[in-house]
């Protein structure tokens, strides 16, 4: 009986090191959990700047996929939306100087009207024999338009498509950056939860015929 005592409390002395280390270091990883509630989490992170989430689980170079992604976007929209304005302008220019128009107080349809009758009377007759009374344009000097060519009149066309055309481009790039931080933060979700099925448990067990005494450590993906 007294060898029985003997032989377990020396073993639980052998095995009390390593349990101890292994107490640390749930301690700390308990220590780090409690820690992650007070940082941006790494969805969120990468729902506002895609790329920040996956660098901060150490994914870098997915994290830079995103982030570059990202950059080409939004210089996308830039120069698209910036040569759209550019070539509004130009096309106004044009038409103030070969069509005789007040450029003031115009709306997108009026630009694309002139650009397709060579002028207001001409436009106002097909809509006449339309019966599209309520289209019609007022022929005042407000209103009115004249090309003096129709090579002009293509050419202004030629323009207002091609500024509409980057404006629709800079509008889909607006909906590729929204997607892309979703998709950045859905990547970042999925990332997150391998990261947490990395599970440490420890199991002691105990064999009463040798009066044996130890652990089971085990790390789970």
């Amino acid at each position: 009986m007294f060898d029985y005592n003997f032989n377990t409390n020396r073993m639980a002395h052998q095995k009390a090191k390593p349990l101890l280390i292994i107490l640390i270091l749930l301690t700390g990883l308990a220590i780090g959990q409690k820690k992650e509630k007070w940082e941006l989490d790494p969805v969120i992170q990468s729902a506002l700047l895609p790329g920040w989430g996956q660098k901060s689980l150490n994914y870098q170079k997915r994290g830079r996929f995103y982030s570059y992604m990202e950059s080409g976007l939004l210089l996308t929209i830039l120069g698209t939306t910036t040569y759209s304005n550019i070539l509004k302008k130009n096309y106004i220019a044009f038409a103030s100087e070969h069509a005789a128009i007040s450029s003031s107080d115009k709306d997108h349809k009026y630009w694309v009207d002139i650009g397709n009758y060579d002028s207001v009377r001409d436009y106002n007759d097909e809509h006449l024999r339309n019966r599209e009374v309520s289209d019609l344009y007022p022929e005042d000097k407000r209103w009115s338009w004249d090309w003096d060519g129709n090579n002009n009149r293509n050419e202004f066309e030629r323009q207002r498509i091609l500024s509409d055309q980057m404006k629709l481009a800079a509008t889909f790039g607006i909906g590729a950056t929204v997607l892309n931080h979703m998709v950045s933060a859905i990547d970042a979700l999925y990332l997150k939860r391998i990261s947490q099925n990395k599970t440490l448990s420890v199991e002691t067990w105990c064999q009463s015929e040798t009066g044996s005494l130890g652990y089971t450590l085990t790390l789970q993906f």
